[in-house]
């Protein structure tokens, strides 16, 4: 009984810590500042313990351009096929993975014209955790929306109940990505219970 209350308790605990709801987080921010600057360099992947699983790394992409090389060079497992138009190319890194081989300590990388521009985040993201960007859409050669999952408290980790997409705009002169705007959408049918 004992080994079953732990358990319980010890799956509680991660599922309650996995969302981090109640955090305020950059997205919520009544104005969005940039954490990007231009000539920024590409910022190493962080070091420490992995998941050892080999079966993470078999997820892992190969290098295919320039720019993956560059993000394989400071240490990031590729992850994802890159999202790309025109001049633009967005290319997800991870460093970790948990214990399903989701992305932990991950980041979207920017370029434009073959130049890093910046991040997508300020600070790097776990799967499942509120405020991680799980999608990437480009409008253009200059702006660019990506899609943030949004946890509730009652959230349980496969559905987050909001979304917040962010518009980016892309500079040329000097190259840098700045977030413009910040909209926040329910995942949430009209008719389902709350």
């Amino acid at each position: 009984m004992q080994r079953i209350a732990l358990s319980v308790m010890a799956f509680v605990l991660s599922a309650s810590a996995g969302s981090q709801p109640g955090a305020k987080l950059w997205l919520d921010s009544a104005s969005l500042e940039s954490w990007n600057s231009p000539g920024l360099a590409l910022p190493s992947a962080p070091q420490g313990p992995k998941n050892p699983d080999p079966r993470c790394r078999e997820l892992v992409r190969a290098p295919a351009s320039a720019e993956d090389r560059d993000l394989r060079a400071q240490g990031w497992d590729l992850i994802g096929a890159p999202t790309g138009s025109g001049q633009v190319r967005v290319i997800g890194g991870a460093a970790d993975y948990d214990g399903m081989c989701r992305p932990r300590q991950y980041q979207f990388f920017v370029f434009s014209r073959a130049t890093f521009v910046g991040t997508l985040s300020p600070g790097l993201m776990d799967s499942r955790t509120d405020g991680s960007l799980n999608r990437v859409t480009i409008e253009g050669d200059r702006k660019l929306k990506a899609y943030y999952a949004r946890y509730a408290q009652t959230d349980p980790l496969c559905c987050p109940s909001r979304t917040t997409t962010v518009l980016f705009s892309i500079g040329h002169d000097p190259p840098v990505l700045r977030p413009l705007t910040a909209t926040t959408t329910s995942n949430l049918s009209p008719s389902a219970p709350r």
